[in-house]
Formats: C-alpha cells, structure tokens, sequence
C-alpha cells in the first residue's frame, strides 16, 4: 500500500546511520518503503520499520529485484555502505549476479553500481538520487564548529582537497590525511574511517582529514557522508581538522557531531 501522498518507493539500506536517516525523510514526505537489506551489513531494526523489506547477501542481486517488482516499486534509492571486499570473499551468485560481474570492464566501485543500475532499469525500476529528500542534512559553506581551522590546518585543508579531488576522479577513494602539506593516507577500498585511524598512526598527531565528493559524482548512489563515528575515528587518529563539500556532503546527527567534534578540538568546515 502506497503511503498517504506518496508512492511505495524501493531503498537499498546497507550499514551506517545514513539508511536509517533516508528512511525516516522519505516516510515524512509520505511515502511506503520497501527496503532491500545485505546480511551482515544492515540494521535489522530498519528492515522492521520498513512497509515490506527482504535481506539478502550481496550476490542476490536478481532476488533483490525481484522482490521490489513483486511489491510494484518503479522507483529505488541507494544508501549506506556495503563492503567493497565482500568481492575477495567468492560470495554465492544467483544467474543475474554471474551476468553482472561477468561483463564488467574493471570492479571499481563506480563500475559495479552504474552496472547494478542499469540491471535496476531494465527491470523496469528507476534509481534516483537520495538528495533532494535530504537538504536539511546538507551543509552550507562555512565553520561548522566553534574552533575555526588555525592558519596552518587551512593550508593542509587547500592541499588535501586538491589531493582528494584527483583521487576521487580515479575513482580510488574520497577522503585523504594531511600532515605538514604531506599525504599521510589516502583511502581505498578500506573506507573513510579506516583510513583516519591509519592516517593517524601515521602522523600521530596534527592530522587534517579532507573528504570530497568526485568530480562527476552521481548521487544516486556512493554520496559522500560524515557521522559521529567519523568523529570518533578523528578523535582516536588525533586529529585536529577536518574538511567536507558544502552542498555535496550529507551530515548526519550534526548536533551531536559538531559538540563532540568541539568537545574534542577539532575544528569543522565546509567548503
């Protein structure tokens, strides 16, 4: 049953509070959701407050689709991560799967989703972009916390973008770790977390932390988002800055980012 004003709409939901955030916007606008889950990656509570939901592992890509048809879904959403390594894993096929990786160029993670997209149309099912249900989440240009970044973090965050930007048009990864105008870490398959705690055993200390969207981005799906555990992971690295794309970054839980990013003295921008 379609919601009040709205359509049933189909969500991907992988790990992270992004999902939980998504869903919550698109239920406020009116819609039903049905929410496709991956075993091991998804919260079990969001397949709960979904009108229908199916979860499966990461090589049942035909049945996900199939379970958004059978509900009558014509349009679906992308959030949250799925582990890029699941690749190395050898995980079970189903036929379309097999199809999918069989004729794949490369298994950048642009490459697999522009792939599982396009599986998704010619199901009849369009993937649209998460942004428009999620402007409160956006931030503008500007100091987020209430430390602004010292005349030596700034030139590591001028750095560090323009270092981030050509990463992220290779498509390697999205965020980098500056030190002294020195790339410390860069990250990869491994995510933006883990890429901070690396960094900082690298530095230790002084770290400036630059996350970036590409430089053709689709936002349909792989949006560039910081939380509170991306907070937590500054803080552990000693980090004392970091820097985000005003109008292409979603914030989630700023309230309690930016007070513990100040409890901690770490200064936050947009930019």
């Amino acid at each position: 049953m379609n919601g009040p004003s709205g359509r049933m709409l189909g969500l991907f939901a992988g790990g992270g509070d992004f999902p939980r955030h998504l869903l919550e916007a698109l239920t406020k606008a009116g819609h039903a959701v049905c929410v496709v889950g991956f075993r091991g990656e998804t919260d079990p509570r969001l397949l709960r407050r979904a009108a229908k939901s199916f979860c499966g592992s990461v090589g049942e890509y035909g049945k996900m689709i199939e379970f958004l048809r059978a509900a009558g879904v014509r349009e679906a959403l992308m959030a949250g991560y799925v582990r890029h390594t699941h690749i190395y894993r050898k995980p079970r096929m189903d036929s379309l799967t097999s199809r999918i990786f069989s004729g794949l160029l490369d298994r950048r993670a642009d490459t697999l989703l522009t792939a599982a997209a396009l599986r998704l149309k010619a199901a009849g099912i369009t993937l649209v972009s998460a942004m428009p249900y999620l402007k409160s989440l956006i931030p503008e240009r500007g100091t987020l916390t209430r430390r602004a970044p010292t005349p030596e973090e700034w030139k590591d965050i001028e750095f560090g973008r323009g270092m981030a930007q050509r990463i992220a048009g290779l498509d390697i990864g999205q965020t980098v770790c500056v030190r002294d105008l020195a790339v410390v870490a860069v990250e990869a398959l491994e995510g933006t977390d883990e890429a901070v705690l690396r960094g900082g055993r690298i530095a230790r200390g002084k770290l400036v932390v630059v996350k970036v969207a590409k430089p053709r981005q689709d936002f349909r799906f792989d949006v560039p988002v910081v939380g509170v555990a991306t907070v937590d992971c500054l803080r552990r690295a000693r980090a004392t800055a970091m820097a985000v794309e005003a109008g292409r970054t979603i914030l989630l839980d700023r309230p309690e980012v930016v007070r513990r990013a100040d409890r901690a003295g770490i200064a936050l921008v947009a930019v």
